[in-house]
Formats: C-alpha cells, structure tokens, sequence
C-alpha cells in the first residue's frame, strides 16, 4: 500500500532548455536581479520545469554564461597569420562577446569569462614567438596586463561610462 505517491514530470519538450535560456538572457537584459519565476514566464513554462533543468539561479547563469562565453578559444590565435592580426581577431571577438555576456555577467555572481587568461597567454606566446613582445616583459606579466585590459568590466565601463563604441 502507498501512502504517499508523487508524480514527477520531466520537462523533455524539444526546445525547453534554449527557451529557459533565451528567457534568462531577456530577464538579465532587463534588470540583473530578475527571479526563476520571471524566466518562467519569459520561457512559457512552470517554475518547476526551469528548476527540472537548473537547480538554482547559479546554475543558470553558468549554463548562459558557458552559452554565451569565448569558443573560439586558443585556436583564433593559432589561425591569425600574424600576431598583430591575431590580436585583431581575439579583441574583435572579445568586443562583440562582451556586448551579449555583459547582463548575464552582471546578473551573475562574477564578471569574469571563463577561458580568456589561456587566450591571452597564446596571444603572448604568438607574439615572443615572432620576436615582438617587448624584451623588458616576461611572457607572464605581458598576460596578466592583456589579461587586464581585456576584463569585462573595463570593456564596461569604457563603453557605459566613457562613450566608447561597444564593437
């Protein structure tokens, strides 16, 4: 004899996750502290079926993130013919991943992106490499300045605060 009997229902609907996803993406756009119940309803879906997907807001937000964030990787620097046209090709990129990530990064706990300290240390490496990086700087302090000057934040505050072009 049961006694207690739930029913549990997974959300499987072809498209549910991109729908929660894209549905975080116009919350975070709006206002950064946005509620699951506000991606809910952008999503056309139940409370329970965005936490069948994503357990917490946290989650949700490292899954846009990741959505959203630097693919490319390494392999741009590699493609570039040079190190100055590889530069080009990985800020260009950063700038125009900047412009979709920044409200998720502001909704999120940081405003960092994953996978850009390894981008800068092979733009670093393609530069010692043909003899441009400057000699007075070591390969990993040249990182940690493009490091720096490649942040979210300053991207942010260059465009928001100082009129910058986003792109």
């Amino acid at each position: 004899k049961v006694r207690f009997a739930e029913v549990y229902t997974l959300s499987i609907e072809v498209g549910s996750r991109r729908r929660i996803l894209d549905a975080t993406l116009a919350c975070a756009r709006a206002r950064p502290d946005f509620s699951m119940a506000e991606v809910a309803a952008g999503a056309g879906l139940s409370r329970q079926a965005v936490y069948l997907h994503f357990p917490d807001r946290a989650a949700l937000l490292a899954a846009l993130r990741a959505d959203l964030d630097l693919p490319d990787g390494p392999e741009i620097v590699e493609q570039a013919p040079s190190a100055r046209a590889a530069l080009t090709a990985v800020l260009t990129r950063l700038a125009e991943s900047y412009a979709r990530i920044w409200p998720v990064l502001q909704a999120s706990v940081t405003t960092e992106t994953s996978g850009r300290l390894p981008l800068c240390q092979a733009l670093v490496a393609r530069f010692r490499a043909e003899g441009a990086l400057a000699p007075h700087l070591s390969p990993a302090t040249a990182a940690d300045i493009l490091y720096s000057l490649t942040s979210p934040a300053l991207w942010h505050e260059l465009v928001e605060g100082r009129g910058w072009d986003a792109a």
